[in-house]
């Protein structure tokens, strides 16, 4: 996400045309005005990480019905790569185990019931 690059001039022309002012998209995407202002000067000064620019600048083009293709530009460096999918072998299931005596369940259990009945004997006294 190193210095992504977005049509910043499209969201403001966009905006505009739509006669939205600064305000009403800046509580229709729960941004601030200088967020929104920042988005349209394609400046980082409101923002504490690019991630999250990118993630205002998407909420934007897709609230003014824009495509994010037009808006957002990709340079074919900073692709990630897709790796093929890996195979992994499926091995058969274990059967299921079940609780035996002297287990922690169990064991839990008998301390829960110590526990009970050192209480009702000390509430009767």
């Amino acid at each position: 996400m190193k210095d992504f690059q977005y049509n910043f001039a499209l969201l403001k022309k966009a905006r505009e045309d739509k006669q939205i002012s600064k305000l009403e998209m800046a509580h229709q995407l729960c941004l601030s005005v200088n967020q929104i202002d920042s988005i349209e000067e394609n400046s980082f000064r409101y923002f504490p990480a690019e991630s999250i620019k990118f993630a205002a600048v998407k909420k934007y083009a897709l609230a003014l019905h824009l495509d994010l293709d037009q808006v957002i530009l990709h340079k074919k460096e900073d692709a990630v790569p897709i790796n093929p999918a890996i195979t992994v072998p499926i091995l058969p299931l274990k059967e299921k185990r079940k609780i035996t005596k002297g287990t922690y369940r169990n064991k839990a259990n008998d301390i829960r019931k110590a526990w009970q009945d050192l209480l009702l004997r000390l509430l009767k006294n």
